[in-house]
């Protein structure tokens, strides 16, 4: 039986289902999978069992950690080894990339969350997701056109 992406897919959505169910966890409206959101909430989750604080956290990660993050890492990880596409790279500049990838996050948690959760966020008729949908998909276009022409 082959695994492909769309089987994962619906395991993991109706494994996530069924877990809902049985431990009556209920996630706020439009946290659905969202990396920006999820990653604060683990990163709080440590900080605070570690020592004692009180950082802002949705209500459902408060009763258990969310590891979608890690789920989410292992998984690519597994993928890639098992499809032959694993490889090191290394990057121009570390302080530089780490800089950058804190940004993100913090542009991300700043305007209500990652491309997933803005996307759960426009199909509840949230307008505003859907201007940040259309300017990340622009930014997108950008930096790739600005990419290929420095390759």
């Amino acid at each position: 039986m082959k695994i492909t992406p769309g089987k994962v897919g619906l395991f993991a959505g109706f494994s996530a289902i069924i877990l809902e169910t049985i431990f009556k966890v209920t996630p706020p409206p439009a946290y659905g999978l969202c990396i920006a959101c999820h990653t604060r909430d683990l990163t709080n989750w440590i900080v605070n069992n570690a020592f004692g604080t009180s950082l802002g956290m949705a209500p459902v990660s408060k009763i258990i950690p969310v590891l979608t993050v890690v789920g989410i890492f292992i998984g690519a990880l597994v993928a890639a080894k098992a499809n032959g596409d694993f490889k090191l790279r290394t990057t121009h500049n570390m302080v530089v990339g780490f800089i950058l990838g804190l940004l993100v996050i913090n542009f991300a948690l700043l305007m209500g969350g990652c491309p997933v959760r803005m996307a759960l966020r426009t199909a509840y008729g949230d307008m505003i997701s859907l201007i940040g949908l259309v300017f990340i998909a622009i930014g997108v276009y950008v930096g790739t056109e600005f990419y290929l022409k420095r390759a």
